[in-house]
C-alpha cells in the first residue's frame, strides 16, 4: 500500500515526512495540500485533521497528523533509527521539538515577511528582529555540533530531520552563516544524503 502524505512540497514539515520517506526507500506519493493549494478547510480533510494543517499521513487508512509524530511513528513501523537508551531518546525529542517550535518560529517570521506577504505588506523591522533570533539560535545548535558530527553524537538520527530542513530554509533568506563551522561541516554531510537533496534541498520556496 503507497502511503500518501498530504502537504505541499514547499512546507517544512512536509519535508520532513518525504525525507524520511526517501531514506527508508518506501512507496508514497505526495498530494498537493496547504497553502495556495487549499484543500485543508474542506470537511473530509477537517475530519482527518481538525487543525487543518499539513502534513497528514494515511497508512492505508490509519491518519495521523503533526509532523514529529509521524516521523517517529514511520521510524518504529520500520525500524529504522531505533534507539534504545531513554536518556538518549529524550535528548532525540529536545531537539526535534527545539527545531519545530522554538527556531521554526522566527524562521516562519522571516518566510512570511520574505515571501508571503505582498511587498507593501512585508515589514522588515519584523525581519529584523527574527534575524537576531535565528542567530542567537543557531549559535546553540553550532555549540552542539562543534564536536559532533551530528546532533546526537556521531549518528545521524531524527534530531537532525526537523533541524536540516529549518536550517535549509534559514539559508534561503542569504544570511550570512560562515561562522557556525559545527553547523557548516553537518549541512555538508546531510547534502551527500540523497533523500536530503531531493526532498529538501531541491524544495521550492513558499507559497509554491
Amino acid at each position: 500500500m503507497t502511503l500518501k502524505v498530504y502537504g505541499r512540497k514547499s512546507s517544512c514539515n512536509v519535508q520532513k515526512v518525504t525525507w524520511l520517506c526517501s531514506e527508508l526507500n518506501i512507496d508514497y506519493e505526495t498530494l498537493d495540500y496547504g497553502g495556495r493549494f487549499g484543500g485543508t478547510k474542506d470537511e473530509h480533510f477537517k475530519s482527518l485533521n481538525p487543525n487543518s494543517t499539513v502534513p497528514l499521513i494515511d497508512d492505508d487508512g490509519f491518519y495521523l497528523y503533526e509532523s514529529n509524530a509521524i516521523i517517529k511513528y514511520l521510524s518504529r513501523k520500520y525500524k529504522f533509527l531505533i534507539l534504545k537508551d531513554e536518556k538518549i531518546i529524550a535528548k532525540r525529542d529536545q531537539w526535534m521539538d527545539w527545531a519545530g517550535f522554538t527556531l521554526a518560529a522566527p524562521c516562519a517570521t522571516v518566510t512570511l515577511n520574505m515571501f508571503l506577504l505582498p511587498e507593501n505588506k512585508r515589514d522588515p523591522s519584523k525581519v529584523l528582529k527574527a534575524k537576531e533570533q535565528v542567530f542567537l539560535l543557531l549559535n546553540i545548535l553550532n555549540n552542539q555540533l562543534i564536536y559532533n558530527n551530528y546532533i546526537l553524537g556521531n549518528e545521524f538520527s531524527l534530531a537532525d530531520i526537523p533541524a536540516g530542513c529549518w536550517y535549509n530554509r534559514c539559508k534561503k533568506f542569504n544570511f550570512d552563516f560562515s561562522k557556525f563551522d559545527g553547523i557548516n561541516q553537518w549541512f555538508s554531510k546531510l547534502q551527500k544524503r540523497e533523500a536530503y537533496n531531493s526532498n529538501v534541498i531541491s524544495a521550492p520556496l513558499p507559497p509554491n
